[in-house]
């Protein structure tokens, strides 16, 4: 007779919720946005770099990307405008609007204050991407930042295409076993064919 075995329990021990951590402050935010937006900027700079190389065959010149950088720090601060513009938008209409939230677009009077810090915190962000753009250290520091990374891409490439393209050391002792191959395949395609080789 077939017994049904029983189970050993198993003591998983008892739930202890994680610890919580404490909100970030704005501030601490704006550095969280700032090192998105330097990562961004920087590989930007990196990709700009290594098509200048491969494209153009331009050297590097350093004064031209810290300009580049500067630029492109100022295109991420006039599109981080644009966004506060259109949560600016977005807060005044959900100023009026009693309720719960449909779906995860549609802003509330319960959600004002919230769109009002996220407001606050792109203001501070426009601010430090301007002021950025204009510090000539950090815009260097992407510079050498973004160089060191193309140049370690290159020399990536550089290594994978010059394995590709050394010799087989057995090419030669192998050559005439591959010739005696081919020319049997096509004696059988001329067979094939009604052809005589």
């Amino acid at each position: 007779m077939w017994r049904k075995r029983r189970r050993r329990s198993i003591d998983l021990g008892r739930y202890e919720p994680p610890e919580s951590f404490p909100e970030p402050s704005d501030e601490e935010l704006v550095d969280e946005g700032l090192l998105i937006a330097a990562a961004g900027v920087r590989l930007a700079a990196k990709n700009l770099m290594v098509l200048r190389v491969l494209r153009e065959q331009a050297d590097y010149d350093e004064a031209w990307y810290t300009d580049a950088v500067r630029q492109e720090l100022q295109h991420v601060a006039d599109e981080k405008e644009r966004d506060l513009a259109q949560l600016e938008a977005t807060r005044e209409k959900a100023e009026g609007r009693p309720g719960k939230a449909e779906h995860h677009a549609d802003y509330r009077s319960r959600d004002v204050h919230l769109l009002e810090k996220r407001e606050r915190i792109l203001v501070r962000l426009v601010e430090r991407l301007r002021e950025l753009a204009d510090d000539d250290e950090y815009a260097a520091g992407l510079v050498a930042a973004a160089r060191e990374s193309a140049l370690a891409e290159v020399g990536v490439s550089i290594r994978r295409h010059a394995a590709a393209g050394l010799p087989d050391p057995d090419y030669d002792l192998e050559r005439s076993t591959r010739l005696r191959l081919l020319a049997v395949d096509l004696a059988e395609l001329g067979r094939q064919n009604g052809l005589r080789l």
